[in-house]
């Protein structure tokens, strides 16, 4: 964790740079009231980064693009995203991302936000002024030390790179005020893609270096990200997500630093204020959910256990999501018995899941097996043995390898209702 400046003063401005919060945010494999705690834990995380905002004495607030997940919400979305913000203490700027862009439906026309006192919307690329900031102006007269520009979007989508447009129209910086760029969007870096909307960093970095700008806050991708150098020396950086919203594999691919805000200190030497403005960053985690990706072999039931045991391991588990994918080769009784470990520890998480497209986990029965008890009986019998050839297919057809996939579900199925009944006399 980076050291702050000296706490706010004159030449010195802290904010907390935030975006992607998403609110209304559906996840298609949360059950209704694990997407309630969801929405609720989303709301929880914006709570928290406006008190720490406070309790850093910072200058403000920016949330980078995507403060709602739509500009159709429902109402209590959007109420009780209206009674968080309106309760900061901090000034807090919101700028339209293209979730939630400043169209003709935009959610940011409502009279609400009017009626907010320390909540301003950025529509434009004026610079707006931070009240009760001190010290100098940007231009040098007397007034606010921090000004904020916004980009937004006006559409899901744009036709250039509106940082780079909001950047041409500025002058540079004078005396020691302090100026911030807020926009929100993929940047040329990320990607082999030269969409004319990608944000161009080496020329955001550019204007901090001439002092357009002291830092670029950006929103888009849900990890916090320096873009323009390590985290020492950047002056541009996605933010992320302040809560998860997708998965962190087992490599680190995928979303691997959601759930963090940023406290920023921006200092100007009044002294040379031509010189580019020192930057620290400081990354603080607000969220509490969690999505990993699993991945294992198993072979025996000594692999199943030890597969339970990782399982079993995780800590708050409420608050944690696990897809999983297997691969290997079980009997019908270990198959059975897996099903029946995940199906116990499975309401402990807020979701837990095969991952369908990677699991490669084979059910081979054997003749032991099918020669016990009401598996090898009558009509149960005679479904074990026809599912047991069906299983067992090395054909490479598409369609029978489907099949043979499903004799080997249902396999696993008449095992476990088997092995139940059995119990139960």
């Amino acid at each position: 964790m980076t050291q702050p400046l000296a706490a706010p003063s004159a030449h010195r401005a802290r904010i907390v740079h935030t975006s992607d919060w998403q609110l209304g945010m559906r996840r298609r494999f949360l059950s209704a009231e694990a997407q309630s705690r969801f929405d609720e834990s989303r709301l929880e995380a914006v709570e928290a980064l406006l008190e720490l905002a406070q309790e850093r004495e910072c200058d403000a607030i920016v949330v980078a693009g995507d403060v709602f997940d739509d500009n159709l919400l429902k109402p209590e979305i959007y109420g009780r995203a209206m009674d968080v913000l309106k309760r900061s203490t901090v000034p807090v700027f919101l700028l339209p991302g293209n979730h939630d862009p400043l169209d003709a439906a935009s959610v940011y026309h409502r009279e609400e936000f009017d009626e907010l006192d320390n909540v301003y919307v950025l529509k434009n690329s004026e610079p707006v002024a931070v009240p009760n900031s001190g010290g100098a102006s940007v231009d040098g007269a007397s007034g606010a030390a921090l000004e904020i520009v916004g980009a937004p979007l006006r559409g899901k989508s744009a036709d250039e790179d509106l940082v780079a447009a909001a950047l041409s129209g500025l002058s540079q910086v004078k005396g020691a005020g302090i100026r911030v760029m807020v926009g929100h969007g993929a940047v040329n870096s990320f990607g082999e893609r030269d969409d004319f909307d990608r944000i161009d960093v080496a020329n955001a970095a550019r204007a901090c270096q001439e002092r357009k700008v002291d830092y670029v806050a950006l929103g888009d991708t849900h990890s916090a990200i320096p873009l323009d150098a390590d985290s020492a020396q950047a002056r541009v950086w996605y933010s992320g997500a302040q809560e998860v919203t997708d998965f962190i594999e087992e490599d680190g691919r995928g979303e691997a630093n959601s759930g963090n805000v940023l406290v920023v200190d921006i200092g100007v030497d009044p002294a040379r204020p031509e010189q580019q403005a020192q930057v620290q960053v400081e990354e603080v985690p607000v969220g509490r959910w969690a999505f990993q990706a699993l991945n294992a072999t198993v072979n025996s039931a000594e692999d199943i256990d030890e597969f339970l045991e990782r399982l079993e391991a995780i800590e708050s588990k409420r608050t944690t999501v696990i897809k999983y994918a297997l691969q290997g080769t079980l009997s019908v009784h270990d198959a059975a018995y897996l099903d029946e470990q995940v199906a116990k520890i499975r309401p402990t998480f807020a979701a837990l899941y095969e991952r369908e497209r990677l699991m490669d986990l084979h059910v081979i029965p054997d003749e032991e097996e099918l020669s016990e008890g009401l598996l090898s009986q009558g009509f149960i019998g005679e479904a074990a043995q026809k599912l047991k050839q069906l299983a067992e297919t090395e054909s490479k057809d598409p369609q029978q390898l489907q099949q043979a996939q499903q004799a080997q579900d249902a396999l696993r199925l008449l095992m476990r209702l088997a092995r139940h009944a059995e119990q139960g006399k």
